[in-house]
């Protein structure tokens, strides 16, 4: 049965390193292989480690990267490293073979001439590329290697871009595609599209015509780039680096590549005309004004600071060439979406206005949702792919048809119409089948308008793929209120579903977590999942309340509602049936000790969790440093008299006193927030089907709920310990007196409080002197000051 369980990757540059990388993020061993550095001398010809500089020069750069493209540093071991001259005769040991050497299509050819004497019969090989057609490979290639053979475009960095771009040519194998597009999806968490063997393949080549209209058009309108950038970015659900910030971090000399990748071998793109670098952008190039790279680009950063201390970016005066202060854009459409909720809101604000920025935004989309309609089927054969490919590979919250459904289809064929565009084959199609949008919900299912077949077909998904809207749709809602919903996912399961503003925790949410866990309880269901979709799995609590009853001094309701969530959490972990929590992204504070209070958890690859409450001037309330404690003690000698609890319980009084963030699944493990028996995957749309799955699985081998805990108190002594520690962050300067304030609370909690050591304590009684600290802090001003600041800026407050 064919299984990738080992892969050689061709080339160690940006990305292959990242590709690597991000292998060993899913568990896939590799081995990276690279050229011989030239020019070695006969005595470094001779030392492996000389012949294999530029591969392991790549390896040593992944721990540097920012953003990182690893989740934890323990996973480079299974990155092997070699060079082509000594070691290409391992790849007859890989399942697969990538190639990802320099966009040289010679330089790809000679590396393939090498593949074909090592290769195995019948192992997948590929090539990486951004462009350059596949077919013009094949001509060094046996049959088996050309019927094993296709082309791969991961978006870069691999670790965070979902977009994974499969290019097959007329000979490779179907199967092969069907298995490899399962592998990139379910092991990889890539979202994978189809593209036909044409120039920068669909994302690209989407992207190239929307950049060379705003180019071109914005000098006729008189737009700076800062007035671009505001309502070509998040205003209409795109990328916050918009339009020009990402110029500057692609490289405006890669970029002009690309754009040649269309000029030159696009002679029918009925846009030609526009697929030519404007003056200013080939006067910048010649200059040196690269974008990152160089330093400087479209925008420019100095040392220099505004009132605010933030650093001062200049922007470029595309007619002058020269950069000048910064230009504060100031539409109406941007001033008003800043009200918007949703997605579809923000939409058809900023595209039905009638001020300079929303005409703009709106000749952007028309003409660009034209091009890409138009590109069916040169590029794909649906808009389903077009759609995926923009927002997986450009970090759109929105695809180019589902927008034209949120402004209304005939709404904006007839504004089309008005404005002298024509209308691509697929709307017309549409108007003369009738129908009135690009994608539609039938029964639970969606489904997208076919231009091949003129008629509606089921929009292509993963079985392993559970889309809590679409169950909520097919009646699938067992009770909800307005911060959270109980969902049936089938086979017993249920789903606790937040909802709140940043899905932060309140009562109606607590509400929701109890009656789920009552039903297990009481036989109803068979286990539940808490996870969402929404763009954070949670914030943890809603401090505006915790504030608003501080200030009017309501104690009790304070106290009463910490203890109301410290039970909710001790009920999840006792409960009678399994309880598995799927975080993903912020997982703060609260959310943490959700998840740390559940029997399972399948955590997103991408999660950034831990327990922050020092940055609002609290430690913990809901069991987290319970948790913490209860962690530490169960890698203890069973003696526990002889044995030093510092080494163990320091990192959980680090972590909460320097209020931690992992920077990933991975870490969020490392970091002792959750037990390294638990999941990561790196599917984000796969988590929730995980998460019931193990539900499942938990209940088949006999799932039984723990016993509380037996913890001991370590007193006064292991606190004299803390404290040392806290006197030289404060001497230093790194600590203020409140926060050595909190820091002295949480080791009061960790060491039971003023028990005397080795006094046996339960989980009940460090829940008290959580909820003590808690209390005890809310009341002081200085932490009332870092709540508020927090509510206002965003940020937190050094007081």
């Amino acid at each position: 049965m064919r299984d990738i369980r080992r892969v050689a990757v061709l080339g160690s540059g940006v990305m292959g390193g990242a590709i690597a990388a991000h292998l060993a993020n899913c568990g896939i061993p590799s081995i990276m292989l690279d050229i011989v550095p030239p020019n070695l001398d006969e005595k470094d010809k001779a030392n492996p480690k000389k012949r294999n500089a530029f591969a392991d020069g790549s390896k040593a750069n992944l721990l540097k990267i920012k953003p990182s493209p690893i989740y934890s540093k323990g996973v480079l071991d299974l990155i092997e490293t070699g060079n082509f001259e000594d070691d290409m005769h391992r790849i007859a040991d890989v399942d697969w073979i990538i190639e990802v050497v320099k966009e040289d299509l010679g330089v790809k050819k000679k590396v393939f001439e090498q593949v074909k004497k090592h290769r195995k019969p019948g192992t997948i090989t590929t090539s990486n590329t951004s462009g350059i057609p596949i077919g013009s490979m094949l001509d060094v290639m046996d049959d088996d290697f050309k019927k094993h053979f296709f082309g791969t475009h991961f978006f870069n960095p691999p670790r965070y871009l979902k977009l994974l771009e499969i290019i097959p040519h007329p000979g490779t194998d179907k199967s092969i595609i069907a298995f490899m597009a399962n592998f990139f999806e379910n092991v990889l968490g890539k979202g994978v599209v189809y593209a036909k063997d044409t120039p920068n393949f669909i994302a690209n080549r989407i992207l190239t015509f929307g950049c060379q209209f705003i180019m071109h058009e914005m000098m006729k309108d008189g737009l700076s780039i800062e007035e671009v950038d505001a309502v070509t970015g998040p205003a209409v659900g795109h990328a916050s680096s918009a339009t020009f910030r990402t110029f500057d971090l692609v490289g405006l000399d890669t970029y002009v590549n690309v754009l040649g990748n269309v000029a030159n071998n696009c002679p029918n793109d009925e846009r030609l005309d526009l697929m030519v670098a404007p003056d200013f952008l080939k006067q910048m190039v010649s200059k040196g004004l690269l974008g990152a790279k160089s330093g400087s680009g479209f925008y420019k950063a100095t040392k220099e600071k505004d009132e605010k201390g933030k650093r001062i970016i200049l922007g470029l005066d595309l007619n002058t060439l020269e950069y000048r202060a910064p230009i504060k854009p100031r539409f109406e459409c941007t001033g008003a979406v800043r009200n918007a909720e949703t997605i579809e809101e923000k939409i058809k604000i900023m595209h039905t206005g009638t001020d300079k920025g929303a005409v703009f935004a709106w000749k952007m989309f028309a003409n660009s949702a034209i091009y890409a309609a138009n590109r069916i089927p040169e590029i794909a054969d649906d808009i389903v792919n077009i759609d995926n490919a923009v927002k997986w590979g450009f970090a759109w919250e929105i695809g180019i048809f589902e927008t034209w459904d949120a402004l209304g289809f005939d709404d904006v064929c007839a504004r089309m119409e008005a404005d002298g565009l024509k209308l691509p084959p697929i709307a017309v199609a549409m108007k003369a089948a009738g129908a009135k949008s690009f994608y539609k919900s039938e029964n639970g299912k969606q489904l997208y308008f076919d231009l091949a077949s003129k008629s509606y077909k089921p929009v292509p998904k993963n079985p392993n793929e559970i889309s809590l809207a679409s169950v909520k749709a097919s009646g699938g809602v067992v009770k909800t209120n307005e911060s959270a919903t109980l969902i049936d996912l089938g086979d017993g399961i249920l789903c606790a579903e937040f909802h709140t503003k940043m899905n932060a925790i309140d009562t109606d949410l607590g509400m929701i977590l109890q009656e789920g866990v009552n039903l297990l309880n009481d036989g109803k269901f068979e286990g539940m999942v808490v996870g969402n979709q929404g763009q954070h799995f949670c914030a943890g609590a809603n401090i505006f309340v915790v504030l608003g009853e501080a200030m009017q001094e309501n104690w009790k309701a304070i106290d009463e509602a910490v203890n109301a969530f410290q039970q909710i959490n001790q009920a999840m972990r006792f409960c009678r049936k399994p309880v598995v929590s799927a975080p993903h992204h912020y997982t703060l504070g609260g959310g943490t000790e959700i998840c740390q209070h559940t029997a399972k958890a399948v955590i997103a690859g991408e999660t950034y969790g831990g327990l922050v409450e020092v940055g609002v001037g609290l430690v913990p309330g809901g069991g987290g440093v319970k948790e913490m404690l209860r962690r530490a003690l169960a890698y203890l000698p069973s003696s526990v008299e002889d044995t030093d609890p510092l080494p163990y319980l320091r990192r959980a009084f680090e972590n909460i006193a320097l209020a931690k963030v992992s920077t990933s699944g991975g870490e969020y493990i490392e970091l002792g927030y959750l037990a390294d028996d638990n999941i990561i995957t790196a599917s984000l749309d796969q988590q929730i089907k995980r998460a019931k799955d193990v539900c499942l699985g938990l209940n088949k081998m006999g799932y039984r709920a723990p016993k509380p805990a037996s913890l001991v108190a370590f007193g006064e002594p292991l606190r004299a310990a803390f404290r040392v520690a806290l006197y030289g962050f404060k001497l230093g300067g790194f600590a203020s007196d409140h926060d050595v304030l909190i820091a002295e609370k949480i080791g009061h909690i960790l060491t039971g409080g003023d028990r005397a050591p080795g006094t046996k304590i339960t989980e009940q009684d460090v829940l008290d002197l959580e909820r003590e600290a808690f209390l005890s802090l809310v009341a002081t001003e200085k932490t009332q000051q870092r709540i508020q600041a927090m509510l206002t800026t965003g940020k937190p407050l050094r007081n």
